[in-house]
């Protein structure tokens, strides 16, 4: 085993950037919290169940008044976007406890387990995706025949020869296959921590964690195990996450504006998830901190280590926006110039704007100060920011594509105007954000929202030692 060690200044660091918890209380204290439900905690219950209902009041107002119809698919625009929206985010957050797992990073242990309860949500993204498969034209110009004929008889599409059951088939699997994996994920994760509560549960909480761990004993053989099934599974997560989110982006944002060819936006939007995603976990872990009750398990490294891998998020947004613009700008064609004008300068230009102000700027000039960046708050704070600016990105670029005119034309040979939300669009994209969050809330309380088994394990590795006049970090190395 080697070590190597961190100097800890007073003036330099905040006092609780580390924290060392006593583990032999652990179990105890974060199962009791688990169990509770503050007056506070319930309180946003309703709030986000009354969301959710509101959200569903919305959804089937809108179906009696425009149906599912893929000629008149515009008015789900609103819809689309709330559910790419929550996938984009939601998919993405399990992806970071496996990234800084995989790479070991030892400040992550405190976060890992709420961004692998996002799982839950993905089986909401999968019940939201059903409604889409009926909104979503067909490929295949369904005035063929009548004059239509050459480029005109199919639209534009990521699918060569369109294979059996595109898009909607492989969209759905895509989904589906992500929930299960990341369900999966989460359950190998907190088997050991409820085979561990199941000692001390009652009544239909101890049935529950029996069931989900009854075969966990703790022997090294399954610590082995657990640690290479977590391995194989983040992987095949991750590299089943991109391929989605490609899929998502393009059938319904891209290939419903006539004429946009661009392998910018599929990235574009990948960037966005993962700096959305560890934004939304660094905010949970900030309210878990400062009125959870976690302020033992959950120091200052966190959070600044995860804000300088959220401030270069930020700026790798902005690139590949860049990119997005100068390819176009440069390229000129009228379809190009119709699409900037649509999207970034005329049509869509104030939320752009905002998009821009809300996702780049205002993060970037409150996570480029150190001192900021060694706070909890501080990279909460962006977040919330980025959080607003990745929902207008996600209307500008799916009510814009719904709404964007004849998806069977050559190319975009006008510019439209924009499209602003009634009242029900407003029920269902709050609805939408509001039923994740209640699943979300639901979940954490079934299952503890802090990884006791990884957060113990690291203090078994981590230790407060003086030297002269300095406080130093000693950080064993198991592997």
């Amino acid at each position: 085993m080697s070590s190597h060690s961190s100097s800890h200044s007073e003036s330099q660091y905040p006092a609780d950037m580390w924290v060392l918890p006593n583990a032999q209380r652990m179990s105890w204290d974060v199962g009791g919290k688990t169990r509770s439900i503050p007056s506070l905690y319930k309180l946003v219950l309703i709030a986000t169940g009354v969301l959710a209902v509101l959200g569903v009041v919305g959804f089937f107002m809108r179906l009696s008044a425009d149906g599912f119809s893929a000629n008149g698919h515009g008015p789900w625009g609103y819809y689309a976007s709330a559910f790419a929206y929550v996938f984009l985010i939601t998919g993405a957050a399990p992806l970071v406890s496996v990234a800084f797992r995989i790479t070991k990073s030892h400040w992550r242990r405190s976060i890992s387990r709420i961004a692998e309860l996002f799982a839950v949500v993905g089986v909401l993204n999968v019940i939201l995706y059903i409604p889409l498969i009926f909104i979503l034209p067909s490929i295949n110009n369904p005035n063929f025949g009548a004059g239509v004929h050459g480029e005109l008889v199919i639209r534009r599409t990521i699918w060569m020869e369109v294979p059996f059951g595109a898009p909607h088939l492989w969209n759905f699997l895509g989904l589906l296959a992500l929930a299960v994996t990341s369900l999966a994920i989460l359950w190998m994760s907190a088997t050991p921590d409820m085979a561990e509560a199941r000692s001390s549960a009652t009544g239909l909480r101890k049935l529950k964690y029996n069931l989900l761990s009854g075969h966990w004993y703790g022997t090294g053989r399954q610590w082995n195990r657990q640690k290479a099934n977590l391995a194989i599974l983040g992987a095949l997560y991750f590299m089943t996450l991109i391929f989605v989110q490609f899929l998502i982006v393009s059938d319904y944002a891209m290939s419903l504006i006539a004429g946009w060819k661009d392998s910018i936006l599929p990235p574009l939007y990948t960037v966005t998830g993962f700096q959305s995603a560890l934004s939304l976990i660094l905010i949970i872990a900030f309210v878990m901190r400062r009125w959870g009750g976690y302020r033992e398990y959950i120091g200052i490294s966190p959070f600044w280590a995860a804000s300088k891998i959220q401030l270069g998020l930020t700026l790798l947004w902005t690139y590949h926006l860049f990119a997005f613009f100068i390819t176009f700008w440069y390229g000129r064609l009228e379809v190009e110039q119709n699409l900037l004008r649509y999207l970034l300068f005329e049509s869509y230009g104030p939320i752009f704007w905002a998009n821009l102000l809300f996702i780049f700027f205002i993060p970037f000039f409150i996570l480029m100060w150190n001192p900021i960046r060694k706070s909890d708050w501080g990279p909460a704070l962006a977040g919330v920011s980025i959080l607003v600016g990745s929902l207008l990105f996600h209307i500008r670029m799916f009510v814009g594509a719904f709404n964007a005119g004849d998806i069977y034309d050559l190319g975009l040979s006008s510019v439209p105007p924009a499209v602003f939300p009634d009242i029900w669009d407003v029920f269902m994209v709050i609805g939408i954000i509001g039923l994740a969050a209640f699943l979300y809330l639901v979940a954490a309380k079934v299952i503890p929202i802090l990884s006791i088994w990884e957060v113990k394990e690291g203090a078994l590795y981590q230790s407060k030692r003086r030297l002269f006049h300095g406080e130093y970090m000693v950080l064993a190395k198991p592997e």
